[in-house]
């Protein structure tokens, strides 16, 4: 950079909740958090490392992202440099997605459909699309999907998380679920406790059987995955005949 010439160092945030509800349709179930029309941003404090940064800019709209560490969130995901020359000073920001879960708060920032109908200015929503394929490409791990509908939750809330970002599962809903009794048995999902369903199926209706159905209300799950882990959500995994 040429002496004299300055740039601002800022952080951006894209930060992504899903409606698990199944009375809402998948194409409006994603949700990113905007303030007053835009993506939370803001400057890097001198000395200031950038996940710090990010997790402050997501804290003062609204959502807590920070990790148990401090300065380290496994929440936060780098996407990529921004860089914008423009007419004034030149800014550079390092743009994060983050997943929290879709509820009310106290804060800057308010819940968006991440659709079409969102309106965000050329640089934030560039970003946001990047952000988007990248939330794509981890949901389709376990971990990546399971990070979008928090503690607890159903099969069928794994499917309407895949049919909202990719479109339906390869093949059948059957096979889908196929999936999630092999992830299952392969401990990569474990079951809630018996002593803490009756408390959940209390609070969250989805977690009940439907009205006037009488059918067996659905299992719940926890995401049980550690470090690193490659198994995909849809394929069904290749049996070895004996």
């Amino acid at each position: 950079m040429p002496r004299g010439a300055q740039a601002a160092i800022e952080v951006g945030v894209a930060i992504f909740g899903f409606d698990a509800n199944p009375s809402v349709a998948s194409s409006r179930a994603l949700h990113v958090l905007t303030v007053h029309r835009s993506l939370p941003r803001g400057e890097v404090g001198t000395r200031e490392r950038f996940p710090v940064a990010a997790a402050r800019v997501a804290a003062e709209a609204g959502v807590d992202v920070a990790g148990r560490r401090a300065g380290r969130s496994d929440r936060l995901h780098l996407v990529g440099l921004d860089d914008e020359p423009g007419r004034g000073p030149r800014t550079v920001t390092a743009w994060y997605y983050a997943t929290a879960p879709l509820v009310d708060f106290d804060g800057a920032g308010a819940w968006s459909v991440a659709g079409r109908g969102l309106r965000l200015g050329a640089g934030d929503a560039a970003a946001l699309r990047q952000a988007t394929d990248r939330l794509r490409q981890d949901s389709r791990l376990i971990g990546g999907a399971a990070s979008l509908l928090g503690d607890v939750f159903t099969g069928d809330d794994l499917l309407r998380v895949h049919v909202a970002l990719h479109g339906g599962p390869e093949g059948s809903d059957r096979t889908f679920r196929r999936r999630i009794q092999e992830l299952r048995d392969g401990a990569l999902l474990r079951p809630v406790p018996e002593r803490e369903v009756a408390a959940l199926r209390a609070r969250v209706p989805r977690f009940r059987s439907p009205p006037g159905t009488g059918g067996r209300p659905p299992e719940l799950f926890r995401y049980a995955g550690t470090g690193v882990e490659n198994e995909q959500l849809v394929a069904l995994r290749a049996r070895r005949s004996a």
